[in-house]
């Protein structure tokens, strides 16, 4: 089955987006935001089933619950942008509410990338996290050191200056464990999508991530 959109149009429409981001343009372009916004959530919805097939995670997720809507809220920001100039969404259990290890997929005008991982944890969940990685360290390297992971992704987490307290300077997993979050992201151009069927591509790319899903939301068992 091949792609309903074309995220060559999305992309196009998003650009024109960022450029004239105010109520009246938007509400002049409503019907070609409609257009490409429909068939982009049925390619959504599709990619959540195919991840669904290798992670049962993301079964039973309805696409409403994945992507987040286009308007910002702009209540406490300085940013009185009142729309955002990308399309995104989470794949996994509780989909955009998850605080768990999850997929999620961001189609934009300042970037276009695939990530997975945990977010910006509560620290709570973050010293487990920690403590898994301390107390199982071999299997946390096989998995992110596969060749299948590495040759697409690369961390984009932020990282504290020293060693969290209980942890030897020196210890051998010292760059992980000063990490704040944990996530790998996959940064991807237009012509990405010059595919055949770029829902299919993208759930072969996030399959790679599954096992860092396991291994980390273990610590939610």
């Amino acid at each position: 089955m091949k792609s309903a959109s074309n995220m060559h149009e999305v992309l196009a429409f998003l650009r024109q987006l960022a450029i004239n981001n105010d109520r009246t343009w938007f509400k002049a372009h409503k019907d070609q935001y409609d257009a490409l916004r429909a068939p982009w959530e049925q390619d959504m919805q599709r990619l959540i089933g195919l991840v669904a097939d290798f992670d049962p995670q993301a079964r039973g997720l309805n696409v409403k619950d994945s992507v987040y809507r286009i308007y910002r809220d702009i209540r406490f920001s300085h940013d009185k942008r009142p729309y955002k100039n990308y399309f995104s969404g989470v794949i996994g259990k509780g989909g955009r509410h998850t605080v768990q290890s999850c997929y999620y997929v961001h189609f934009g005008v300042e970037e276009i990338m695939l990530c997975g991982g945990i977010w910006w944890p509560e620290k709570p969940i973050l010293d487990q996290l920690r403590s898994l990685i301390d107390a199982e360290p071999d299997e946390f390297l096989a998995i992110i050191n596969n060749p299948a992971v590495t040759s697409r992704y690369q961390w984009m987490s932020r990282s504290l200056k020293t060693m969290p307290k209980g942890y030897p300077k020196d210890h051998p997993m010292e760059k992980y464990l000063k990490m704040k979050e944990y996530l790998l992201v996959m940064n991807i151009q237009d012509d990405y999508f010059d595919c055949e069927d770029w829902v299919e591509r993208v759930a072969s790319d996030l399959q790679p991530l599954k096992p860092l899903h396991d291994f980390l939301n273990y610590v939610f068992e």
